[in-house]
């Protein structure tokens, strides 16, 4: 068996008990659980403990978390992940004297306020509504109901601390926070998806997000690309200007790239020097399009570094799920990893969709 931890305060005894009840196994310290339910009692007890952190057996050794503003942590298992979220709500919200009418909608499609791109997730699955001071949430006749403390609703006024499920793998807590609060839980949530130096996705991000969106396309028969960058002869860069040079036309790069492309576009780190970019809803020859755009601004661009300027170019791989013989993250990246390699034995300073 595996374990994940994920620390928590003296009042999650009901972040405890959602957990045990989306999983049906323990939240409790190693050898101690029999099978049954633990009482209010004994998880007050354990979270009492001066350095008691929840604990949950797995079935898998590639379980990843940490503690962030909207995703404190995700559980991985075969077949199945368990996303657990707090929804921090800013106390100043609460306290206006025209607090009402703010909505706030969650769901699947990327539209809604607080996207979540989850299987078990309807397209506009709730909203949040601030009535005279208050939030109430409001299902919007979901799939797979939205439910409070373990009972589905269909309209219900939050307190702190509740627990939230939407479909069968989204869970939040919702909390009250003041600004400060939330700009630090905002700082960890930006941590823990995000490469500290670029500003772009990290790898785990990624690979979950192109999971999801495959799943997406596949379901809905829509376009899905994937481009795979890697800047050309980087150790020469990193040699002459040193790796303080070889950082700066990185963090370059991805400002170029988010720069021309959409906001709904996702790009990654995928290690070292080379990216990772998913265009939603785009087709192979777009795609394309997309890609030399992105090739021809980074060439033309001068990085600046300690009084010196460098230049580099980039290869580029171009890929669609439509060029994989089966729908999956692998076979995606991995059509696009062969025409990145083509790219840069080709000459680089290239986009190849072929191959």
């Amino acid at each position: 068996m595996e374990y994940v931890y994920k620390h928590l305060s003296a009042g999650d005894v009901p972040v405890l008990k959602a957990l045990l009840a989306v999983f049906g196994e323990a939240f409790a310290e190693p050898d101690t659980y029999q099978g049954a339910v633990p009482s209010d009692a004994y998880l007050e007890g354990l979270l009492a403990k001066p350095h008691f952190i929840a604990l949950a057996a797995l079935e898998r050794e590639d379980v990843v978390g940490g503690l962030a503003a909207y995703e404190l942590q995700k559980f991985e298992r075969a077949r199945s992940e368990v996303y657990i979220y707090d929804l921090a709500v800013h106390e100043s919200h609460r306290r206006r004297g025209v607090a009402t009418g703010l909505i706030r909608e969650l769901g699947r499609i990327a539209k809604n306020t607080v996207h979540l791109p989850f299987e078990g997730v309807s397209r506009q699955h709730a909203r949040l509504v601030l009535k005279q001071g208050r939030y109430w949430l409001e299902d919007l006749d979901s799939a797979n109901g939205t439910f409070v403390q373990g009972t589905r609703i269909t309209t219900h006024a939050l307190a702190d601390g509740d627990v939230i499920q939407f479909g069968p793998r989204v869970v939040f807590r919702y909390s009250v926070t003041d600004p400060g609060e939330e700009k630090i839980l905002r700082q960890l949530y930006e941590s823990s998806v995000k490469d500290s130096l670029t500003g772009a996705y990290n790898r785990e991000y990624f690979g979950e997000r192109l999971k999801t969106e495959v799943a997406y396309a596949t379901r809905h028969q829509t376009e899905l690309s994937l481009l795979m960058l890697d800047v050309d002869h980087f150790k020469k860069v990193n040699d002459t200007y040193g790796h303080p040079g070889g950082d700066a036309v990185l963090v370059a790069t991805v400002a170029a790239i988010s720069g021309t492309l959409r906001g709904e576009d996702v790009v990654a780190r995928y290690g070292g020097e080379e990216f990772a970019v998913i265009l939603r809803g785009i087709e192979l020859s777009n795609a394309v399009t997309a890609a030399d755009r992105v090739r021809e601004l980074i060439a033309a661009q001068t990085v600046a570094h300690e009084g010196r300027t460098m230049h580099c170019t980039v290869s580029i791989g171009v890929g669609s799920l439509r060029c994989t013989t089966e729908p999956t993250i692998d076979g995606m990246v991995a059509v696009s990893d062969r025409r990145l390699y083509l790219a840069k034995r080709g000459g680089r300073n290239r986009v190849v969709s072929s191959g």
